[in-house]
């Protein structure tokens, strides 16, 4: 019923992310812009699965509002987790009947500061409590064209995300709001002994949300970190390397087949994998 849109990072200073984080991708930006309604500003990097939203606080309004507790609490971090989808009413049927006390939708628009083109959405809230504490939404582009793909400016970029990690203490809640509310396919569910806890792979969009559930987390459920596919591993290694960025070598992955490493700066301190799979 929904897929993962884009993920969200808080930043403090926009220009500067920006700049970090483009070369670590090794692409350009695809919008540059404002939110005239909510008091915010943003860039965003469109890849192959779906789009990164660096968002700095702009004035008054709700978003501005929250990246500005959230740099508070926690510094640049990962702060969303925003969902899409191409039917609102199949939506908020499906969500409803789970007992997903999901709002009308609500008109939005953003501006491109370089172009002057304008986009526009519609959005779908609910209370943070239902997603236990991580800020989401679920959002209907009127022309998701609109918004074009981040150009390549170097030799392996990024060109998806792989996952993003959720931690939590209740593997159930999870499932409800993931499986159930959202309609998004658990593919894989396991225990995991080395750190006393439940594995979730919700798969969508040739991505995964992966839940990692443990009693050991807090109260709240919390965005933790970003896997990021590339082609070509070496290639990415050596132009974070050449570019001064701090990365680790690359390794073996978890999975069969797969190559890691850990870019360690430039990643406006959310912890970041990139991986590379083996080709079909």
């Amino acid at each position: 019923m929904s897929v993962v849109d884009h993920i969200i990072i808080a930043v403090d200073d926009l220009e500067k992310a920006s700049q970090d984080y483009a070369l670590m991708l090794g692409r350009a930006p695809s919008w540059r812009g404002t939110h005239p309604d909510y008091g915010s500003a943003n860039t965003l990097f469109r890849l192959d699965n779906c789009y990164l939203e660096l968002l700095a606080a702009n004035g008054e309004g709700w978003a501005g509002d929250m990246i500005r507790t959230v740099l508070e609490a926690q510094g640049q971090s990962l702060c969303a987790l925003i969902f899409a989808t191409d039917d609102c009413d199949a939506f908020l049927q499906n969500a409803r009947a789970q007992g997903l006390d999901a709002a009308d939708p609500v008109p939005g628009h953003g501006i491109d500061d370089n172009t002057g083109v304008t986009r526009t959405w519609q959005t779908m809230h609910w209370d943070m409590a239902a997603s236990r504490g991580i800020f989401s939404f679920c959002i209907r582009h009127d022309d998701l064209s609109a918004l074009p793909m981040s150009e390549i400016e170097g030799n392996g970029p990024v060109t998806a995300v792989d996952h993003v990690v959720v931690q939590t203490k209740s593997a159930e809640a999870a499932k409800k709001f993931y499986g159930d509310q959202l309609g998004i396919r658990l593919a894989l569910e396991q225990h995991v002994p080395d750190w006393g806890g439940t594995q979730l792979f919700f798969r969508t969009n040739s991505m995964s949300v992966e839940v990692l559930a443990t009693e050991k987390a807090g109260d709240d459920d919390r965005l933790w970190g970003l896997a990021l596919k590339t082609d070509d591993i070496v290639a990415t290694q050596t132009r974070l390397s050449d570019a001064g960025i701090a990365v680790s070598d690359v390794r073996e992955g978890r999975k069969p087949g797969t190559k890691v490493c850990t870019a360690k700066s430039h990643v406006l301190d959310v912890p970041t994998l990139l991986i590379e799979h083996p080709k079909d």
